[in-house]
Order: C-alpha cells, then structure tokens, then sequence
C-alpha cells in the first residue's frame, strides 16, 4: 500500500513537536508515519539532519516534517524543496511559521509578500499552504488553558485573571502581541519560567488536551482552525 504523503515545513523546535503530536492525536498513533528533519546553516549552505526516523510502518499516511530553525527560513526552503518533493509523488506542503517580532498591523503585508514569493510555484507542482500563527505559536498553548492546571493545581482561569487580569477563557490570543512572555508570566506566578526548552516545550504538548483543541478551539481561534483544517483534508483517503 503506498501512502498518502504531505510535507510540513515548521520554523523551531516548538512548532515541530506540536505539529508532530497534533498530526499522531488527529490520525490516530498507528495510522500516520512521521519522519523528522532540521535544517542548518545559512542561505546559502544548508544542511539537512535526520532528528527522528519514521516508527510506525505500513501507515496510510506519510508525514515530512522539516523544522528550518527559523522563521524567515521556511518560505526559502519550501521554495527550495518544491520541485523535488512534486517529483516524490507529494501530495501538498504545508507552512507553518509566526509574525513576532514584526507587529500585527503587518500581518496582511507579510502575507502578501508570502503569496508573492510562492506565486512562481503555485503554477505547477503541488500546491503549498502556508500558515500563519499569530503572533507565536505559544497563543494556542495560552488559549487550551486547562494544560495550565495540570503544571500547577494553582494555574486555573479565576487565578490567572486575578493576578495577571487576563480572562484566558475570552482574550482573543490571536491579538496577543508576546504570547511566549505571557506564558513567562503566568509561569512566575509559580515561581518558573518559560524559555522554550525543549523539555519545557514537550511537557506543554503532552499535557496540551487535544479533544478541546480540536472541537472547541477552532471555533475562536481563526489560524489553528485553517491549519487543522489543512491536516483534516490530507487524512481524508
């Protein structure tokens, strides 16, 4: 059986282990086969390095994942990559990057320049989506709010809001301009601190709760509805 294969190109390592677990929680653990890859250096001289081989064999669905390591970089090794994943039989890329530190009232420019240097591609080949998660992927670890507890039976909604006066159940995240320093906040009220480690970083997606992701989050946060929604389409057989 040959399987169905998507690339996802993330910018860190924090976006590469959350869009991992998210891609296991959607399709189930043994229906997908994700194999993991960083690239290295600068523009001109970029290395490719196997971080984790795929487990699962035999799966209907086949992931590339690439973390770039950093956020200018994926469009460029998207670009790079195009034509040869085309020619493996790929089904669609998929990008995933954020605007910090360029501000919000950018965002559209940004985009726009993201469409403009990807114009070229999308006339042949396979198609590419890029995605934006504004302003840091940590805003969606701010709007499942229950992981929080889990960390610390003290971190509920009712106390956040008290100390920090944010209702994390209604802020708008996406409208969040550091949404990594509001976790550091919210951290110190523990007496912690959120430095995006990957040890730090894995404890988050462990903890995250995926079933309220998935079925309550994408109705108010706008980007992680569409990028769910790009992962939705590719596990349909």
């Amino acid at each position: 059986m040959t399987p169905k294969k998507i690339a996802c190109f993330v910018e860190g390592q924090t976006e590469q282990i959350f869009v991992e677990k998210l891609f296991q929680e959607i399709a189930g653990y043994k229906k997908i086969s994700i194999e993991t890859y960083k690239f290295q250096g600068g523009k001109a001289n970029r290395i490719i390095q196997s971080l984790k081989p795929s487990l699962v064999k035999d799966a209907p669905f086949f992931v590339l994942l690439y973390n770039c390591d950093c956020d200018s970089q994926v469009v460029s090794d998207i670009r790079k990559q195009h034509e040869s994943l085309t020619n493996k039989g790929y089904e669609k890329i998929l990008g995933l990057r954020d605007l910090y530190p360029i501000s919000l009232s950018r965002k559209g420019e940004v985009e726009r320049g993201i469409k403009g240097f990807l114009k070229p591609l999308q006339k042949m080949g396979i198609p590419i989506s890029m995605n934006l998660a504004v302003m840091e992927i940590e805003a969606w670890f701010l709007a499942e709010w229950h992981y929080l507890s889990k960390l610390d039976n003290r971190l509920i909604p009712d106390f956040i809001l008290q100390e920090l006066g944010w209702d994390l159940k209604n802020i708008d995240v996406e409208q969040r301009p550091h949404p990594s320093q509001d976790l550091d906040d919210i951290y110190q009220l523990i007496g912690c601190k959120y430095d995006k480690s990957e040890k730090i970083s894995q404890e988050i997606i462990n903890y995250l709760d995926y079933e309220f992701l998935y079925l309550e989050l994408v109705g108010r946060v706008q980007q992680l509805k569409n990028f769910i929604g790009e992962i939705d389409s590719f596990l349909v057989k």
